[in-house]
């Protein structure tokens, strides 16, 4: 997949993906926007790369912002809060894709722009 594809994907969700998971998953922010003062979901931040469901299950699998997150215990123990309780799911599966490489282009234009209204580049 592109980033094009990636980034299209990401700020909306391509046929596959599972509604309800998305928005489960939209219900979390990443914990380190947080800190920048501009809590992003996980979808805005281009973290997800699959949300579908089996049956009962549901799949998602992420892409970290750096190969060294600190914060992915916090991140997929409220992937497994939220998503379970999207009606009709009993399990829920999260995988970390280590080999995807994420970059900053993938986080959704307008969490972008909130971001740099926030945190302003510093004057050359």
């Amino acid at each position: 997949m592109s980033i094009l594809e990636t980034i299209t994907v990401m700020s909306n969700p391509a046929p596959g993906f599972d509604e309800a998971i998305v928005d489960a998953l939209r219900r979390i922010a990443d914990p380190c926007s947080i800190a920048t003062g501009v809590p992003i979901n996980l979808i805005d931040m281009g973290l997800v790369l699959e949300a579908r469901r089996e049956e009962n299950r549901a799949v998602v699998r992420l892409q970290l912002t750096s190969p060294i997150c600190m914060q992915i215990g916090i991140i997929q123990a409220k992937i497994l809060e939220e998503v379970s309780a999207v009606d009709g799911i009993e399990d829920v599966d999260v995988d970390i894709d280590h080999a995807a490489e994420w970059l900053p282009s993938m986080v959704a234009g307008h969490a972008r722009i909130a971001l740099r209204e926030r945190r302003p580049f510093p004057a050359e």
